[in-house]
């Protein structure tokens, strides 16, 4: 594997996916205020973690926390045909023939907030503040995305908007890269 901030060329298809995503996620990361965590991940459905212990969080807000999520993995072949590499060259591809790869992409948020207790709901101004940073969230997220420089081509989808329940309120934009 390439490692990153290397001026090497990643050759492989998991390479290139690899480095591309870790970079992304970096882009989200570093757009938003207040987050002890980020994190890259694949599979069904995100599931909230823990930070790590050298994750310098403070504790009103230790389990904010932002996600990359890898939804699928597509291949586009266009006019190219599956023997050339991504770039359009032909000959040895290195494991990364096929053309050009869609990558669904989830991109999200989760913030929490204190529960009241006995089961009460929350003020109209803490519901009020947090409608407030979700819209805040949104753009952060969007604005991240669509200017970080890692892919040939980026296609929003929805915003969808998570809570507040359980302790947490946030969301979610999915979006459609190609590498």
């Amino acid at each position: 594997m390439t490692e990153l901030g290397s001026d090497e060329v990643p050759n492989t298809l998991a390479d290139r996916i690899n480095t591309a995503l870790v970079a992304f996620t970096g882009c989200i990361g570093e757009s938003l205020d207040e987050i002890c965590s980020y994190s890259l991940t694949f599979g069904e459905a995100y599931v909230p973690f823990k930070p790590d212990e050298d994750d310098e969080c403070e504790e009103d807000y230790e389990c904010n926390q932002a996600w990359v999520r890898v939804t699928g993995i597509e291949v586009r072949f266009a006019d190219k045909g599956f023997d050339s590499t991504p770039g359009g060259d032909t000959g040895k591809c290195e494991g990364a023939c096929g053309g050009d790869f869609e990558i669904g992409l989830e991109v999200g948020v989760l913030r929490c907030y204190h529960v009241p207790e006995k089961g009460e709901a929350p003020d109209a101004t803490d519901v009020m503040a947090m409608a407030l940073q979700q819209m805040e969230d949104m753009a952060a997220l969007f604005g991240a995305a669509m200017n970080c420089e890692v892919w040939e081509s980026i296609d929003p989808g929805q915003w969808n908007p998570e809570g507040p329940l359980g302790g947490q309120y946030g969301g979610y934009w999915n979006f459609s890269v190609q590498l």
